[in-house]
């Protein structure tokens, strides 16, 4: 080989990019440890066993803890990462710490609620008003115009959600002369599920449906039903994760009639992977959509819907 060859062959080995020793460094910040955010975990720690990243899991001990939530972002500032994926309880209060972890070189991947424009390099979420608007089809298919029908709010730090909104509005446009009462709310307080659920059915004796739009208080609505001799009886439209036995028990009894089931294992994983992309130098699209699956008893024994028990 000549020395030209020899220089350039060199000169090509110093400029290509080194692997990071013992894969990036990604930390994972969610809402809270409960329900779907714990299956977003193992999904977020199964992808860094996957893809050689070291994954350093945090969350709140309780759902809506904001100030923890800000508390161990502030820790991740003093530690060293590459990359951080995160679900964001509010928007604005992450803006100072997200942009300085950004002017260090820290990839940003955002889960479930978009940040201010600039501040994650890619958002991965659920389409939410998609997927409220198919919902709210087949929860007004349950009803008959003019009756009534209830459904369960969440404690949300940023009022009506997206999910909600839709389903408010989509469900008056479909059926103008019914009323949807929605004046209950559940995650005040931690573990007040199953007694917001009995304070729903006790206030609206009359309703002939009822939706649960979040995993706990689809999971104590099950049990409320089943309690008070109402499971079906009352049409019953639960949005929750993955599809847990006492789903899939409901929806195979005729207690549920729908299941729109998100895939939160997936959701983390797929953020982890996301991270490590970026990390790699990789070009990702702004917004990747999750998936998710509407089960119910015509297609609950379909592959679709029993792989999602895994």
């Amino acid at each position: 080989m000549n020395p030209k060859s020899v220089v350039s062959l060199l000169l090509a080995v110093v400029a290509a990019p080194l692997p990071l020793p013992g894969g990036p460094r990604v930390g994972v910040l969610l809402m809270d440890r409960d329900l779907f955010w714990a299956a977003a975990g193992r999904g977020a720690e199964d992808a860094g066993r996957a893809t050689g990243a070291e994954v350093v899991l945090k969350a709140p001990t309780q759902a809506n803890a904001l100030s923890q939530q800000l508390q161990l972002l502030a820790a991740f500032e003093g530690e060293r990462l590459d990359a951080l994926v995160i679900g964001p309880l509010t928007t604005e209060e992450f803006r100072q710490p997200i942009s300085r972890l950004k002017a260090k070189g820290v990839k940003v991947v955002v889960l479930e609620r978009p940040l201010p424009e600039g501040l994650g390099n890619v958002f991965l979420g659920y389409n939410q008003a998609e997927m409220a608007a198919t919902a709210v089809k087949v929860f007004a298919g349950m009803v008959q115009d003019g009756d009534e029908a209830a459904m369960l709010r969440a404690n949300s730090l940023e009022r009506v959600t997206v999910r909600e909104r839709t389903l408010m509005n989509d469900f008056k446009k479909l059926r103008p002369k019914s009323v949807l009462h929605a004046e209950i709310m559940v995650g005040a307080t931690k573990g007040d599920d199953f007694e917001q659920c009995l304070r729903l059915l006790t206030a609206h004796p009359n309703a002939k449906a009822v939706c649960t739009p979040f995993s706990a208080c689809s999971m104590a609505m099950i049990r409320a039903l089943r309690e008070r001799h109402l499971a079906g009886k009352m049409g019953h439209l639960a949005f929750g994760s993955g599809l847990p036995p006492e789903a899939e028990q409901a929806l195979a009894g005729g207690a549920m009639q729908a299941w729109i089931a998100q895939r939160p294992w997936s959701f983390g994983y797929k953020g982890v992977q996301a991270a490590v992309d970026l990390v790699n130098g990789k070009s990702l699209p702004a917004t990747v959509d999750v998936d998710y699956v509407v089960v119910t008893k015509d297609n609950l024994t379909s592959p679709e819907a029993q792989a999602l028990k895994n």
